[in-house]
């Protein structure tokens, strides 16, 4: 069967085609107008934050095994001078130390070597603290995972028991700190590392530093390995078998704290409260705000 030839030129098709207008191609017009600011960017830096200065004057509470006072000057960057002198304690004895952290005889011995102060049986929640301790003034004043142990298994009680050991902290050392040297260009600081999540977030740090006249200056991720050769131990010492405790494994925080600025001027008696203007115009300041320095 021949098939058709179809002639050339002659035939339509059945559905015409469309012709590709000009118009439907869009081409971008330069803008003149301002350029849109750019948003702010929600990555904080990771360079770690040290609460204190190579030349601070340091007073560290309830030290354990005081592997984080030698990690402040044998790390491979020390942490301050070697003319700095830190005043560093714990509330065991000297005994009770080696028996409970065997390997901190060592640690001892260096520090003594290097002309550090070491206060054996310093009772922070003592209505008054000795005059080793209370006839100086200090920048910074530490106490990283404080904690009164296993008084109780009730949790209720724990956080009670954990409240008052950071309140009478707090009282104790407030007298003591500098009028100068803080991180923000104010009196000294009060630092306190916590674990995070419960039953630490409970114990509400934040506002019991304010009950007593304190401020929350700044927070931030705690980061252990800048403090090379720092473990934190157990408040019952070293165990052989540390069963199922994952604190190595747990996230931390620290806050920062500075005498508020009213009751460092003598001020606020203006309002009920003790409180007053703030210094800077009613603005808010970064205390005031409360931030953290990471999220």
């Amino acid at each position: 069967m021949k098939h058709k030839k179809h002639a050339q030129g002659k035939r339509k098709p059945s559905h015409p085609l469309k012709a590709h207008h000009a118009s439907k191609i869009t081409k971008s017009k330069p803008n003149n107008g301002p350029k849109p600011k750019p948003k702010p960017s929600t990555t904080f830096s990771s360079r770690p934050i040290i609460p204190f200065t190579p030349t601070s004057s340091l007073l560290l509470i309830g030290e354990g095994d005081f592997s984080f006072t030698n990690s402040l000057i044998t790390s491979s960057q020390p942490h301050i001078s070697p003319s700095t002198t830190i005043t560093t304690t714990t509330n065991d004895t000297e005994a009770v130390t080696y028996e409970k952290y065997p390997h901190a005889e060592s640690t001892i011995s260096t520090l003594r070597s290097l002309d550090h102060k070491i206060h054996f049986s310093i009772d922070i929640t003592a209505k008054r603290l000795p005059k080793s301790l209370s006839s100086h003034q200090y920048n910074c004043i530490i106490f990283n995972f404080p904690h009164v142990g296993g008084l109780s298994t009730h949790v209720d009680r724990q956080i009670r028991s954990n409240q008052e050991l950071i309140l009478s902290f707090f009282n104790n050392c407030i007298p003591l700190l500098s009028p100068t040297g803080g991180i923000d260009d104010g009196s000294g600081n009060i630092v306190i590392t916590l674990f995070t999540g419960k039953p630490y977030d409970d114990w509400n740090v934040k506002e019991l530093a304010k009950s007593v006249g304190l401020e929350c200056v700044r927070s931030f991720k705690f980061d252990g390995s800048i403090y090379e050769g720092y473990k934190h131990v157990r408040t019952i010492g070293f165990r052989d078998r540390e069963g199922d405790w994952k604190g190595e494994e747990r996230g931390a925080r620290t806050f920062v704290f500075g005498v508020k600025s009213e009751k460092k001027r003598g001020r606020g008696a203006g309002k009920k409260g003790g409180e007053g203007k703030s210094s800077n115009g009613g603005k808010k300041s970064r205390a005031d705000s409360d931030e953290d320095d990471d999220e």
